[in-house]
């Protein structure tokens, strides 16, 4: 399973719509059902299913789906690093 495919899984199963309504495109807070706290509760899914951590104003910042997939792909660029990795900061 892919970034993107593991996205639009765990964000059609916490907002209750079909994997095939979510495109890429779509602006994350105009996705039906959604709202902040669900938001974060789908970061948090997909940071443990993916082993990241990624930064709150990487969070606050991501206006797509794409945005978050991106995110969860670099989270060295999105703030975050893989579990047991460290930054180097």
């Amino acid at each position: 399973m892919t970034v993107a495919d593991s996205v639009r899984e765990v964000l059609a199963t916490e907002l209750g719509i079909a994997v095939g309504d979510i495109s890429g495109k779509a602006e994350i807070n105009l996705l039906p059902g959604m709202e902040s706290v669900k938001l974060l509760k789908i970061v948090s899914e997909l940071e443990e299913i993916h082993g990241v951590s990624l930064d709150d104003d990487v969070l606050f910042a991501m206006e797509t789906v794409n945005d978050l997939v991106q995110a969860l792909q670099s989270p060295e660029s999105a703030g975050g690093a893989p579990d047991g990795v460290e930054s180097g900061r």
